[in-house]
This record gives C-alpha cells, structure tokens and sequence, in this order.
C-alpha cells in the first residue's frame, strides 16, 4: 500500500513538473494543461489591429477552427462614450423576469425618465410585456467584444454576406426546427401531397396542366400513369386512383418489352384523389353519384382510393352531407372546393418527396431571398426565429387584427411601443403603408428593408446592427438599430451556431469583424450578477411612542360606593360627590398624548431629521419600514418578497441634549441607505441660588 502511495506521488509530481515546463497550469483540480502561447499568431493579430487583451481568446479559437478568419473592426471610438451613447433611454431593453438578475436593468433615471419607480416598487416598463430599461453595466458586459469570443457567441461578428456554398436549404430547415415555419408551406401549394395521396385536384385538370403542378428534387423524375398502370397521355383528364411516380430513373411500366440490362431504379407513388369523382374519370358526373348511393345502401362498395373521393366536404367522416355535397356537383348545381381545410400542410422530407411546384417554404422562401438580395439566409432565418418564437401566433402575423386584416409583418418592422396593443397597431400600420398583404410579401419587404437599410449601410453583423457604432455611417451614432433587446445579437448568434454544428459546417471558412474601442478597459466587462429588490427607500419613519420619567400607575375606577365613601360634611354630604338632582359627576377627559414629531416632514429622499422633546421625555419608540416590505412586487425582484432588512429601529434611550440615531436599510440586492434622526431632549431646570440677606442671618452668641 505504501509503494502503490509513493508511486502515485512521484507522478503528481512528474505532472505538475511536465505543466510548468509546458507552461500550463491545473485548474479546479483537474489536470488541464494549456497550450502555450503562439507568438506568430498572436504577432499577425498585432499586425491585423487587435489589441493585447484580445490575443488568448482569439487564438484559442484559431486552434479550435483554424478555417475561421478574424478581422478587426476599427470603431474609432471612447470606449466609455460609446457605453454612454448606448446607455440611453430606451435604446436597449432587459427582460424583467426570474432568469436575469435586477442587476441586469437601470433603477436610476435615465434622461429625466424614471427606469425604477421606488414608491410603487417595480421596474418601469417600457415594453410590454416585461422589458425595463438596461442597466450601463449590463450594456457595457454585451457591448465588450471580448465578452463573445466563443465558438458559438463569435457569430454575432460573422459576415452576413450570402455564401451558398455554406449557407443551404437545410441548413435553414434546420434553424427552423422546432418551430411553426419547419417544413411548412408559406406559400400554399394548389395541390396536396399528405400521406401518399395527392389532393387538390381540380375537376377536368388534363395531365399537361397537372404536371406543371408538380416538382420534386432535380435528381428524380416525376411520371403520370393510369390506375393500371398504364402511361397517362396529354389531354386525358387526372381522376381519381391514377398515379404519380417520383424515381431515380425512367421507369418502364408500359413498356411492350423490358432492355436485357434494365435495373428498375427506386421510385415513391403517390395516388391522385379527386373529391366527388368516385369512377374516376376525372370529372362529377351523375355516375358518380350512383357509386355513392350504391356504396351507402352496400350494393357495392367501393375500395382505396375511390373510397376516399367519398368525404365531399373534407371533414374526414362519411356522413350524408358528403352525399349531398356529390349530388350537387354531379348535376352541376355547386362544385366541390378541392381545398383541404384547417390543416398545417408540411413539406415531405423523404428523398422522393413530391410536392406541389407553386407551394413554398418558409426555408425555400428566405433562401430564394437570400440568393436574390445576396444576404446570408441564415441570418434571415434566425432573425424571423427571434422575432416569432416557436408557436407563430403573434397577432403580427395572424393576418386577422381588426381594421388590419389581411396585413403582415414577420420581421417586426415599426412595432414599438409600450403597451401590448400600441406595439401591434404600429407594426401593422407600418406593413399596410409598406403593402405587405401576404406572408411571402412581409418577408420579402422586410429582408429587403434589412439588406437595404442595414447590411448595405455598413450594419454587415448581427453585433452591428444591434450597436449601431459606425462612425462615419449613414446614420447617427447609437440610431437606426434594428432591435431594442440587448441580448438579441448573442441570441441570434447562439442559435446560428448551433445550425452549422448539427448541419456539420461549423469548421468552415467564416469571416468575423470584431469591433474594437478606443481605450478599452485591461479586463473585459463583467457581467452583472447582483440579484435581489433594489428598493432600499422605506416607506415609514415616525415617532410611535415616547415614555417620561412621572411614574405612571393605574387609577381605581370610579364606583357609587368609592363616591359615598368618606367624610360627612356639616349637611351630611359626602363632600363634593353629588349635584342638586343628586347625579354622579361626569369622568373627566385626558387629552390624547401629542406624539413627538419630524422636521422635516418624512419623504423618502430626505435623510436627516430633527426632533425636540422636553426634558422629561427619557425614550422614545422609532418606527421604520421599508417600501420593499410594505408593497412587495413582483415586478420588482422577479420574486415579490420581502427582502429589505431595516436596522436600528425601535425603542431609544435619550441622554440630555442630542441624541443621534441610524437607521441602516439594506435592499434585497445589496444596496444600503442610512437615515439619521437627531433627538434634542431638553436640559432639566435648576433653582438659582442667591446669597442670604443680613436678616436671614442670626447672631449665634
């Protein structure tokens, strides 16, 4: 057991022996043994611009991707007067819930503007419906470069110029996931293909015209054939049971005669359903109907997928309205609608998918933008990830908000404001003067706008155009940002990386511009942390009690017997108990007790105050509570608890003359405010002593 110990120890020791050689060092007790340092690196970034602080974690990520590019971006500008310029009201924007400390959001005014409002104990808001004023330290932690030099937070430097050789279909699909815009059309296909059925078949739709309905990958090849199989020719009508084919190659079905080396290659079918059309043949026609009733009354029952051209009405069921709805086209009194109903079309995302050509994406859309405007498409799709969420039921892209019907605005654009509904009516109102009367047209508007008033201003990054600090640009200094949310570039970023690491591209070639300030601090930003109510005000300061040096003792009720008890006078009265009508005297009243008061007068920005009593007054009782305690919000802490702690409150002894008392108020998240009350007690009156006269004194002899 000893020599397994000193064995052990002889290589701790050869370890620690082989890091300071290497020089590296061990950290949190494992071994971890960094690299030195690569001066050649570390010299073509002196060359390149970067400043020192810069070097380690910028060639940390070199080693990690050495495919990525790093390149300065000169602001030019004080780095203290760009936080300042930053810091402004409302320019950038904390959410105020549980997951951020308060340390995140300002509580002093800022411009005249309250961001804290300490009498009513909450957050001003100023976005609904949870975002406050930025704190400056939280502004100058995401303003910090350094901050985001990681493998996933870089991409808020990244280039947003379109590269299609990185920047793919699926890799949008996959920044999509998870969302209502995954694989889902944006632009509904005239035909649908659900579950190998093909639906939306509009009656006497020849097969030349149907084909122009259909796309599939530009590696397949789509056929039309028959219910038997047979090849569909130009001019024949698609009914229902004929079929779609989506191969690898030419199939061979109608052929007379197979080649010797004919390998049939792998195909997907899809069946054709023409709601109403029970025979086939393309058309409503009263045969039709007498399939219908034949089935019904079970004379003859139809089979797959003849037996799907039943539900008429597209409710799933078979019920007598289907009938009705049949009868109806079949003697052209009212068509069927071909139109699937309450349903979320998706996009198949097989090999052999088959769709219908005029359907788009949403990924298939912001790509085709991407390649028309030459921006990145992963930029764009992040940007409508953040801007949308998950679910897709902002009002902002319902297309259904009163007296905007039929409006859209999926990127947000002049939807500002403080309310919920204010927020609405002016990103609405800014799609209707813009004629954004669709989805495809909101996107398209509002990638265009981003390319044009952003990325072609100079605002080429995500960090850029969440901080405006572009010197000599097209807009004013700390203007023109495309959103208020202070975290939004990083977010974006995150969620940019996080597509290339599952699409396996995230060691490809990048270009990263990394804003550099004017004397910036050694260490970069620290990221605020202090949590807890920042309310240290209290909300009471008042005199309650005060006691003197009589002895105070209880007086014995009066009664009839303690009333005839006693001295008789000379008429046999008790002496001054009774009236002529020989009633009980009224009890006298005591006046209430005049409490000592402030001066001045209790306000919560006040901090000294003075009191007078007189000289028999010997203690006094302070009460004290803070506005925290009193009103405890939610709003405020993330918690609404009680969280200020209030110290030296209660009762006070006092000595003659002042008397000077602290009363410490803590705050939930650390901040401490003292209030002082001074207490003058009286001096007691004393006789004067005189000299005695010549009269007072007598002789002694």
């Amino acid at each position: 057991m000893k020599r397994r110990k000193k064995i052990c120890s002889l290589i701790m020791i050869l370890l620690f022996s082989l890091a300071f050689i290497c020089g590296g060092f061990f950290h949190a007790g494992i071994f971890t043994v960094f690299a030195e340092r690569d001066p050649a690196y570390e010299l073509l970034l002196q060359q390149l611009g970067f400043p020192e602080s810069y070097y380690e974690k910028l060639t940390a990520l070199h080693q990690e991707h050495p495919q990525w590019a790093f390149l300065p971006y000169q602001t030019g500008l004080d780095w203290e007067e760009a936080v300042n310029g930053e810091s402004e009201y409302r320019l950038n924007l904390t959410p105020n819930t549980v997951n951020y400390p308060t340390s995140f959001h300002a509580t002093s005014s800022v411009g005249g503007n309250l961001t804290f409002d300490y009498d009513q104990n909450a957050f001003v808001i100023q976005s609904a419906p949870n975002w406050v004023q930025a704190s400056r330290e939280a502004i100058a932690y995401y303003m910090d470069p350094r901050n985001f030099l990681t493998s996933e937070e870089i991409f808020q430097f990244e280039y947003l110029a379109s590269n299609p050789m990185l920047q793919t279909l699926d890799g949008v699909e996959q920044i999509f996931f998870g969302t209502f815009m995954s694989r889902t059309y944006v632009v509904k296909p005239t035909l649908y293909i659900q579950d190998g059925l093909v639906t939306g078949i509009e009656p006497d739709t020849k097969k030349e015209d149907f084909f122009k309905l259909l796309a599939c990958g530009p590696d397949k090849v789509i056929r039309i054939w028959n219910a038997d199989r047979t090849a569909k020719e130009d001019g024949e009508l698609i009914g229902t049971g004929d079929l779609v084919t989506v191969a690898d190659g030419e199939l061979l079905w109608d052929a007379p005669e197979l080649p010797e080396d004919y390998e049939e290659p792998a195909y997907a079918t899809y069946i054709c359903v023409l709601y109403g059309d029970t025979d086939g043949d393309g058309t409503h026609t009263p045969r039709d109907y007498l399939y219908l009733k034949r089935h019904i009354l079970d004379y003859y029952h139809l089979e797959e997928p003849y037996s799907f051209a039943l539900d008429a009405d597209l409710d799933g069921i078979m019920t007598f309205r289907d009938r009705l709805y049949v009868k109806r086209a079949a003697y052209g009194y009212y068509p069927i609608d071909q139109r699937r109903k309450n349903e979320a079309e998706k996009k198949p995302d097989d090999a052999y998918a088959l769709y219908g050509a005029d359907g788009l994406t949403y990924a298939e859309c912001v790509v085709a933008l991407s390649e028309e405007y030459g921006v990145s498409p992963y930029m764009l799709a992040v940007r409508l990830r953040q801007e949308q969420g998950t679910s897709g039921t902002g009002s902002l892209i319902s297309g259904k908000v009163e007296g905007y019907e039929g409006y859209y605005n999926y990127f947000n654009f002049g939807a500002a404001g403080v309310t919920a509904e204010e927020i609405v009516q002016n990103g609405l109102e800014y799609a209707k003067e813009n004629g954004w009367d669709s989805p495809v047209n909101a996107i398209r508007g509002g990638a265009s706008r981003i390319v044009d008033k952003y990325i072609s201003a100079g605002q080429y990054t995500l960090y850029l155009q969440k901080f405006n600090v572009i010197q000599y640009g097209q807009y004013p200094l700390y203007r023109h940002q495309y959103m208020q949310n202070l975290l939004a570039a990083r977010n974006e970023a995150v969620r940019t990386a996080s597509a290339y690491k599952e699409l396996g591209c995230l060691d490809n070639g990048y270009i990263f511009y990394i804003p550099v300030y004017e004397n910036m601090p050694e260490q970069p930003a620290p990221k605020p942390v202090n949590d807890g109510n920042p309310n240290p005000y209290l909300q009471i300061l008042a005199i309650e009690a005060y006691e003197t040096e009589e002895e105070t003792r209880e007086e014995e009720p009066l009664t009839e017997e303690s009333l005839t008890e006693g001295s008789e006078t000379e008429e046999g009265s008790p002496t001054g108990t009774s009236d002529e009508a020989g009633t009980l005297p009224e009890e006298e009243t005591l006046p209430e007790p005049t409490l000592p008061r402030l001066e001045p007068a209790f306000d919560r920005t006040v901090y000294r105050y003075d009191v007078y009593v007189e000289a028999n007054v010997n203690s006094i009782t302070l009460d004290a509570q803070a506005i925290a305690n009193v009103l405890p919000n939610a709003a405020a802490s993330g918690r609404g608890i009680a969280s200020a702690q209030v110290e030296e409150a209660g009762k006070k002894e006092l000595i003659y003359g002042e008397n000077v008392f602290s009363i410490q108020v803590t705050a939930g998240n650390g901040r401490v405010l003292t209030y002082e009350v001074h207490v003058f007690r009286e001096e007691p009156e004393t006789k004067e002593e005189t000299e005695p006269s010549s009269e007072d004194i007598q002789s002694v002899n």
